[in-house]
């Protein structure tokens, strides 16, 4: 019994995945599963620098400022994922910045005026009791110019399979 419901787990987790790789917006996949609008819990205090791997990645030269944030996208009290992403605000419009900033919308819905697009880096199963899939990705502007940098850690608490009419 233990087996079956480990490969159900498996296998919903590779339709996940599947699905997270197939959607231009995590969050609007998010959203399938959560009858309330989807909120990013910002942590202001935190703060990481980019690395040279995602300045390439974001065409960001030493001279360009990105910002981090760290989130955690919650369906009202229950944490669906917690999310790292380094952003170009020179590519954003100042109502998009301060959004971020401010506020509790998440990135891709904030941004979603450029048409984004994800591009998947990598996927992975993580380690941690709590999680079952990391995604790596690139959300890039409907041109195709590179917004941010995302790395998305999705909890057991999320719903694998995504409900209906929600």
């Amino acid at each position: 019994m233990i087996l079956f419901a480990a490969l159900l787990q498996g296998s919903a987790v590779a339709h996940l995945d599947a699905e997270l790789r197939a959607s231009n917006s995590a969050t609007a996949t998010l959203q399938k599963r959560c009858p309330v609008p989807i909120r990013a819990e910002v942590d202001r205090a935190a703060e990481k620098s980019a690395g040279p791997e995602v300045r390439a990645d974001l065409a960001a030269g030493q001279d360009v400022k990105l910002v981090y944030r760290l989130v955690r996208l919650k369906c009202g009290s229950t944490v669906y994922s917690r999310a790292e992403n380094w952003y170009r605000p020179d590519l954003l419009t100042p109502e998009m910045n301060r959004a971020l900033l401010t506020g509790e919308t998440p990135f891709g819905v904030v941004v979603r005026p450029l048409a984004p697009f994800r591009k998947t880096l990598a996927s992975e199963h993580p380690t941690e009791p709590d999680a079952v899939l990391r995604h790596r990705a690139i959300v890039l502007s409907g041109e195709g110019v590179p917004l941010a940098e995302v790395v998305e850690t999705y909890t057991a608490q999320l719903p694998i399979a995504a409900h209906s009419g929600q």
